[in-house]
């Protein structure tokens, strides 16, 4: 498959424009006589000469860049296989960045590839067996990256020298002559192509197709009406060009396969043209039947698939006939590609599906299905066989191979007792009494949590060679009594929509890699997964438990990115580039740091999530969402999600992180906290607020307020709710600032004050890991305490919505571990699995969590809602804060401070964790904090 550019849309108006002026009017000389063949990039000849003189016998795999301002020492490679994961793939970091030589003028980079990953053997595999290596050049830390795509060095070819320019996504071989070549061809919409050369050609001046020919996939031609210079569109005499820009004079048919070729340049046979442009522009469908609907034993399917030549419905009777992926792709535990032929299993029964032209919308009805359970579709798009499970299906077999031909809301194996599903009536949420009472962002607390990790709390002795969990783990009285004492309202559930690792496969997962949206991740389904609907009921009745407690549920939702793309993604396969940004060269966007991102623009992917979530809601009770990665979503989808979910539930929550993961496509990106007039909106996570309390967490380890490298101002701002320097929440509603110091991402807040302590008790720059109780001692671990607590009280006696990790209330560590998301676990050391013996050791800490928590809640109208507080400076270190009828002084210098309580009579003592009143005190012991009533 090639690639998509729905999502720069203001780019192919910006070329229409163009195209209408195309000639800049006044006359003039043309750079080139029309039809001059030119030649290569001088930095790709000058390049091989410096091949011959860093690797004369061609004995290395060496890749060569060019930059026109000959700055290289802060550039560096990401390399990985082609179906290698994070874990799998290697940073060029800092002591490994590209030399360079200058030869003819020009400041030539390189890297030495084979010395470079002598140590990583899934890299020499890649280089000893002449396989494709996946390419990144970026700085340190993704501050940058050029060209900012995903590119794939092709050892396969047999060379070993190529060659990256800055800006241009193609990878060259580095060759002493560059023959006229098509590059690659990219429909940027219905009827414009880009076109990338590898010499230049000398164009017409005047409408014409330039000797360029474009046909389908049966032989008949179509029309070329102009071809203009990419990089010029509004002079026609600015004629030389690498880069065309192709007009067409009838729409693309994006069922279709084309074909580009020219006379001067090869492949004789031509290239062909990706649709995804094409693909952007198709019909759409605003029926609420996709997937399948089940009338007693009659069923209509339906799937979008408006590319697809044809589309079969795949019957199967059991689980055992579905089919798998290949041996290769169970072997590597992860899930594999739609065109694997094992996946068409042994169906009992095969329907040809009926195609309505003017939806997309494929269908087939079954007068009598009580024979069958499973199904699929299989697909024919753009000449390529997809065995794809129904993106629209809401319960399936393991791995999601398979729909299941199931009602989840009348089948009884899939409903806890007592409990009804699928309507608005029968929607449950115990923040806000199923929406009869009217709730704010700012009576929340949420608590986040992950399946695995809550599963090590349940057992007496945790067995630290489990790496999964399961839903009914965390259903126990056990765990449920502790978030309850606590007094949280939500907790916020790690991603458990279905992602891409086998079910069996004890690999320690968050989930951020999402391959179906709407059904449960089956690996935390008890025993087996012979029937779909298990995952169904077992997720339905940890909902349910939380919900008897009086907990609300939020779930972690990624609809920024899939796990793959192509045949690795159900979505590409049902729909090829539709559900993608591309960039400009055809290129997946890579806004998500993840390999692509989902084009929400797009009016059936809007729909999809939507949808998605609506199902989520009403299904299985969740209460609200927290979006990973929402910059990647555009701004306006996200006010249409809450416009929508608000309709179910008024005190839905849709909050999430206001950034991307990378250069994001999307044109009008949320990337600050958007509102709706018909409620709270949008909350964003607030990183400025974090970062002053406790240090950022990029750029190096920093250290922040509680720790003495002071951020006065940054405290001053976060107490009252304002805005900080990057403008998160703009809206002025208190309660779309999600306040916290520490979530699943990055050090737990324990790990971050324990280092920060060794750092400066030792004289320490680096960081360190292990057991950072002893490494910082009793008098150490007196001081992370402390800290901890203060951390704790900014963020609960603040103007906002609270936010904390699971664990955090009791110093839960992970061994200076930074980025657990696929740590496993082992008999020595657990570095995700909860420990509920902190709480017992750590008491202290957690009943001051626990006193916060409640004066929060018994006091809405001074912390949380309050637009009237106010915060001051005293001195550095010392912030004064007034809300209500409570003045609040913290302290995070080493000293105690005299205080003035002038007007307040009482203290509030929360270290019991209930607050108690006190006589008043003049004093703030250091790293502490006092709270004074009226």
């Amino acid at each position: 498959m090639k690639k998509n550019l729905k999502a720069v849309a203001f780019l192919v108006s910006v070329v229409f424009a163009f195209l209408g002026c195309a000639s800049d009017g006044g006359g003039g000389t043309p750079e080139v006589a029309p039809g001059t063949i030119g030649s290569a990039d001088p930095a790709l000849l000058a390049t091989a000469k410096l091949a011959q003189q860093v690797d004369p016998d061609n004995s290395k795999v060496i890749l060569f860049y060019y930059r026109p301002d000959g700055k290289y020492t802060d550039w560096g490679l990401w390399l990985w296989p082609t179906d290698g994961k994070g874990k799998e793939a290697y940073f060029d970091a800092t002591n490994k960045r590209a030399k360079s030589e200058t030869v003819e003028g020009l400041k030539i980079g390189y890297w030495d590839i084979s010395t470079l990953t002598s140590s990583f053997t899934e890299l020499q595999n890649l280089i000893n067996s002449n396989e494709d290596m996946n390419l990144i050049i970026r700085t340190a830390g993704w501050a940058n990256k050029d060209p900012g795509v995903d590119q794939v060095i092709p050892l396969s070819s047999g060379n070993k020298h190529f060659m990256v320019l800055s800006g241009d996504s193609a990878v060259y071989t580095v060759a002493d002559t560059y023959e006229p070549t098509l590059v690659n061809a990219t429909s940027l919409s219905s009827n414009t192509i880009k076109l990338t050369l590898s010499v230049t050609l000398g164009l017409e001046t005047s409408p014409s197709d330039n000797g360029f020919v474009l046909t389908y996939d049966d032989g008949s031609s179509v029309t070329i009406s102009d071809v203009v210079n990419y990089e010029n569109q509004n002079n026609r005499y600015k004629n030389n060009a690498k880069y065309l820009l192709l007009k067409t004079a009838s729409k693309i048919d994006p069922t279709k396969i084309y074909t580009l070729k020219h006379p001067s340049f090869k492949p004789t046979e031509g290239i062909n043209v990706s649709i995804l442009g094409a693909v952007g522009d198709s019909v759409t469908y605003d029926g609420d039947d996709l997937g399948l609907t089940l009338e007693g034993n009659k069923a209509t399917f339906k799937t979008w698939a408006p590319i697809a030549s044809d589309v079969e419905l795949l019957l199967y009777t059991s689980s055992a006939d579905v089919g798998t992926f290949k041996a290769e792709t169970i072997d590597a535990k992860a899930l594999g590609a739609t065109t694997e032929k094992e996946l068409l299993g042994n169906p009992a029964n095969t329907k040809e599906m009926t195609k309505d032209v003017q939806t997309g919308v494929w269908s087939c009805t079954i007068e009598d299905v009580s024979s069958y359970k499973y199904y699929k579709y299989k697909m024919k798009n753009l000449g390529e066989t997809y065995y794809v499970s129904d993106i629209w299906a809401k319960a399936c077999s393991a791995e999601a191979i398979a729909s299941q031909i199931v009602d989840i809301n009348s089948a009884s194996e899939a409903i806890p007792s007592g409990l009804s599903y699928g309507t608005k009536e029968s929607y449950k949420n115990p923040f806000g009494n199923n929406g009869t009472e009217a709730k704010s962002y700012t009576d929340a607390v949420i608590y986040e949590m992950h399946i695995t990790d809550w599963s090590f709390a349940v057992p007496e002795t945790p067995d630290y060679s489990m790496n999964v969990g399961k839903y009914l783990d965390v259903a126990s009285d056990k765990v449920i009594n502790h978030i309850k004492d606590l007094g949280v309202t939500h907790v916020q559930l790690l991603p458990v929509f279905e992602f891409a690792e086998t079910n069996y496969n004890d690999k320690y997962n968050w989930g951020y890699n999402p391959y179906h949206y709407n059904v449960p991740e089956g690996r935390y389904v008890t025993v087996g997964y012979e029937d779909g609907t298990q995952a169904v009921f077992e997720l339905r009745t940890l909902i349910a438990k939380l919900h008897e407690a009086g907990i609300a549920v939020n779930m972690d939702v990624v609809y920024n990115h899939t796990s793959g793309t192509g045949s690795g993604s159900l979505y590409d396969s049902t729909v090829p580039y539709y559900f993608y940004r591309f960039t400009a060269d055809g290129e997946y966007s890579n806004g998500s740091g993840c390999g692509n991102e989902i084009n929400s623009e797009n009016p059936m992917v809007k729909k999809y999530i939507i949808d998605s979530l609506k199902h989520w809601m009403l299904d299985y009770h969740f209460n609200g969402f927290r979006f990973d990665l929402m910059g990647c979503l555009s701004k306006e989808t996200m006010a249409e999600i809450y416009a929508e979910l608000s309709k179910i539930d008024p005190n839905v929550m849709v909050y999430g992180e206001p950034w991307t993961g990378g250069t994001a496509a999307v044109v009008n990106g949320a990337t600050q906290a958007v509102s709706s007039s018909s409620g709270e909106g949008i909350g964003a996570f607030d990183d400025d607020f974090r970062d002053s309390i406790k240090g950022a967490e990029f750029g190096g380890f920093k250290q922040g307020h509680v720790q003495g490298t002071y951020s006065d101002s940054g405290i001053t701002t976060g107490l009252v709710g304002k805005s900080g320097k990057n403008n998160r929440n703009t809206t002025g509603k208190l309660g779309l600032g999600i306040h916290y110091v520490e979530c699943h991402d990055n050090y737990t807040l324990f790990d971050k004050l324990a280092i920060s302590y060794w750092q400066r008790a030792n004289d320490k720059t680096t960081t360190t890991t292990g057991n950072l109780f002893t490494k910082i001692g009793y008098d150490g671990l007196v001081e992370v305490k402390a800290e901890n607590k203060l951390a704790a009280a900014y963020v609960f006696l603040s103007q906002g919505t609270a936010f904390l990790n699971g664990g955090q209330e009791f110093l839960r560590t992970k061994r200076g571990n930074e980025n657990s998301y696929n740590t496993s676990n082992t008999s020595s050391t657990s570095t995700n699995g909860i420990d509920l013996a902190f709480k017992e050791t750590y008491s202290d800490v957690y009943n001051v969590y626990k006193g916060l928590i409640a004066l929060r809640k018994a006091n809405p109208d001074a912390f949380g809602s309050n637009n009237g507080a106010k915060a001051e400076r005293v001195s550095t270190g010392v912030t004064k804060y007034t809300t209500g009828d409570f003045l609040v002084y913290f302290n995070a210098t080493d000293a105690e401070v005299n205080i003035s309580a002038s007007g307040y009579a009482k203290s509030v003592d929360v270290s019991s964790g209930t607050p108690t009143e006190a006589e008043t005190v003049s004093t703030v012991p250091a790293k502490s904090f006092v709270i004074l009533k009226k």
